[in-house]
């Protein structure tokens, strides 16, 4: 009879320590870890050069107008992407045409097939890039300050980086082809002032 006590309190001891010495986190908290630590650069690196320069979603301006005058949903479904609802939505375009001013960093292009548009190689600010590529949810963060960080990043990739490089070989008169995001409304009956925040700028 006493061996069977001294084997319960054996067993009593042993989950004593067993308990203390082992415990598990919430998943939860090793993700919000992880993204204390996450590398915004690598990330907007990465959204940049593998996404939106090889994007599939890029259209080109002139065929993007056309097929929201033809079928307004079916193209901002298709080409489109918004975070919530409303009447608007970014878009990721690419065309060509000709700098015929450049003021304030904001180039002037008279393009090709669609009028005058402008790229503003400046004000690189906001969420356009980062809404437009549709690569990247709202659903993959805690926070919408990290959210709106992945933006930061990009932009600055884009602003600090990329353009700079592009735009010191270009002036007035040269032939250029570009690609960016576009905000269009579905209140929108007119394209003009179309103002591009760029991905890239290439001399022809």
């Amino acid at each position: 009879m006493k061996k069977k006590y001294v084997y319960i309190l054996a067993f009593v001891i042993i989950a004593i320590l067993g308990y203390n010495s082992v415990y598990f986190k919430k998943l939860s908290d090793v993700k919000n870890a992880k993204k204390e630590n996450f590398d915004f650069k690598a990330y907007a690196d990465s959204i940049y050069y593998k996404g939106i320069l090889k994007s599939k979603k890029t259209i080109a301006l002139t065929n993007l107008i056309s097929s929201v005058k033809t079928n307004q949903e079916a193209a901002f479904k298709k080409y489109g992407n918004r975070l919530g609802i409303g009447n608007s939505a970014y878009f990721m375009i690419q065309s060509t045409g000709k700098i015929i001013d450049i003021k304030d960093g904001i180039y002037t292009i008279a393009d090709e097939k669609n009028g005058v548009v402008y790229i503003d190689t400046k004000y690189i600010f906001g969420n356009a890039l980062r809404d437009a590529s549709g690569l990247v949810k709202l659903t993959d963060f805690k926070t919408n300050a990290q959210f709106n960080k992945v933006s930061e990043s990009l932009n600055d990739i884009v602003r600090n980086e990329v353009i700079p490089k592009e735009i010191k070989k270009v002036q007035i008169g040269d032939s250029v082809s570009f690609s960016g995001a576009i905000k269009l409304s579905k209140k929108q009956t007119l394209f003009t002032d179309l103002l591009i925040i760029p991905s890239q700028i290439k001399l022809q």
